[in-house]
């Protein structure tokens, strides 16, 4: 195995956002979720989940951090890390710049397996939002199948694969069980379509 080949990183940033104005400043929950999980011992696993469903109201700056972390210096060892985080904006702030970061790093390992997965979803509406009891049950459902990830012992591509199948689930959560708080059979509508960037810096 090269050096390249054993020591890898991988930096994907996700960023999905809509705007529209309005608001005054208050903000529930911790802004970062972090995932990270590092394993130093030969044939060992380390898993790591981090779920996140953030509410704001008002113009603060959006600049939440989504991060999934994992790491190997071993032999036959396993790191994976996962981070979903939803972010729920009422209000119109200037700068909309969240951190979607995944890194995966295999330091001098052999035989190793590490993978990072960190998806963030960011929707900003003049008017309050809530996911409605069908969303609130399928991301419900989401969640218990990303932790329950930790139990199978799956290659990197089917832990990716099965990922980006939840990932899936989410967005359409987002696009068909958002509604405005006050209104829940009214649709949040949005100035600014999704923003999606992928970047790989391996």
């Amino acid at each position: 195995m090269s050096a390249l080949a054993r020591r890898s990183l991988t930096v994907f940033a996700v960023v999905l956002a809509c705007v529209l104005p309005l608001g005054s400043a208050q903000a529930s929950g911790d802004p970062d979720n972090v995932a990270t999980a590092t394993i130093t011992q030969d044939d060992g696993q380390a898993f790591d989940f981090a779920w996140d469903v953030y509410k704001q109201k008002g113009d603060d700056p959006i600049v939440n951090r989504n991060e999934a972390d994992a790491a190997a210096q071993c032999a036959r060892c396993k790191a994976t890390a996962i981070a979903f985080q939803i972010l729920l904006v009422h209000g119109s702030p200037n700068v909309i710049v969240p951190q979607n970061i995944a890194t995966a790093v295999n330091d001098k390992c052999t035989e190793c397996a590490v993978a990072a997965e960190a998806r963030q979803f960011v929707r900003v509406s003049p008017e309050p939002l809530k996911i409605n009891g069908d969303g609130r049950a399928i991301l419900q459902d989401v969640r218990r199948d990303l932790a329950a990830l930790q139990g199978q012992d799956l290659s990197l591509d089917a832990l990716h694969t099965a990922v980006e199948a939840e990932e899936a689930r989410v967005r359409e959560v987002l696009a068909t069980d958002l509604v405005v708080a006050s209104d829940p059979e009214q649709s949040p509508t949005f100035d600014m379509r999704r923003t999606l960037q992928d970047v790989d810096l391996g």
